[in-house]
């Protein structure tokens, strides 16, 4: 159609041939299929002059309507390019509500203000394929499940394990993660002690704490550190500065755990110059990222 476009609004086949660059033979072969599949002449053709049929005529209309809404269509996405829109929708856990990492949401937001942001926060993870979700952020200490889905590892971060200074007064301090078999540990999310508490070199824990308390929410495990019930262990970055300030103690700082790798995911067919792209770059470029010890390749 945009060929016959080309043919009628220049009336010649030869003007139509150079300006699409192709050959005025190609051009005649595609006017003649069109109107074999029509089943109607389209031109008037003769060695002088080329004049449109009434079928050609509303040919011509319907297909300057057709042309017109592509090149708006192109238009949009051009400038979808040099000023994102649209809504964008992140899973994670909900370890990502705090800082430090919430300010990645917060700094993608200021620097693309047309896009909206769809934050679901859930410790349970929740199955991206058939949703509406266009990225999830995933943090693995083993393989990431089989998937369609591509996944760009984003970094990793360390394990660290801490406790009240409540709950810690009046301990033998502990030497090694075996030494916390005797203590009370926040298991948050419900994840199992061997695979949190697994050192970098492939040790095993011997012994496992008693579990006091089981939830699938960073805030309200916290909390129930705070509150002097048990230990937690949870990534370095969420607690850095309450270890520092002493309003949380490191707990057996030597023992180095084997860290989670962070990975965004996102469908394999996701446009390049889509908004999720556009996140996943953003979270690898941020200088913030190498500070924390996330986002670093």
């Amino acid at each position: 159609m945009a060929i016959f476009q080309a043919v009628a609004e220049l009336g010649s086949f030869r003007q139509a041939a150079k300006v699409l660059n192709l050959s005025p033979s190609v051009i005649s072969h595609h006017i003649s299929k069109l109107e074999e599949q029509l089943g109607t002449p389209l031109l008037y053709r003769s060695t002088r002059r080329m004049s449109l049929t009434d079928a050609g005529l509303e040919l011509l209309a319907a297909s300057q309507r057709m042309t017109a809404a592509a090149l708006d269509g192109l238009s949009a996405v051009r400038r979808r390019a040099e000023q994102p829109t649209g809504t964008l929708t992140i899973a994670a856990a909900t370890p990502f509500a705090q800082s430090p990492y919430v300010e990645a949401f917060t700094r993608f937001a200021q620097t693309y203000p047309d896009v909206h942001l769809k934050i679901q926060l859930d410790d349970l993870s929740v199955p991206v394929e058939g949703s509406t979700i266009d990225v999830a952020i995933r943090g693995r200490t083993k393989d990431l499940d089989d998937s369609s889905y591509k996944a760009c590892k984003l970094g990793n971060v360390q394990f660290c394990i801490f406790a009240a200074p409540s709950y810690v007064q009046g301990r033998p301090e502990p030497q090694s993660i075996d030494d916390l078999a005797d203590w009370d540990w926040i298991q948050s999310p419900p994840i199992s002690w061997i695979d949190f508490a697994t050192l970098v070199d492939g040790t095993a824990p011997k012994g496992t704490p008693r579990i006091v308390a089981t939830c699938n929410n960073f805030a309200m495990a916290r909390k129930f550190v705070d509150e002097g019930l048990g230990f937690m262990i949870e990534t370095y970055p969420l607690v850095a500065d309450d270890i520092r300030a002493g309003r949380l103690v490191h707990l057996v700082p030597r023992a180095k755990l084997r860290p989670i790798d962070v990975y965004a995911i996102y469908p394999a067919n996701s446009p390049k110059d889509g908004l999720a792209h556009l996140f996943v770059d953003f979270m690898m470029d941020q200088a913030w990222a190498a500070e924390h010890s996330f986002g670093v390749r």
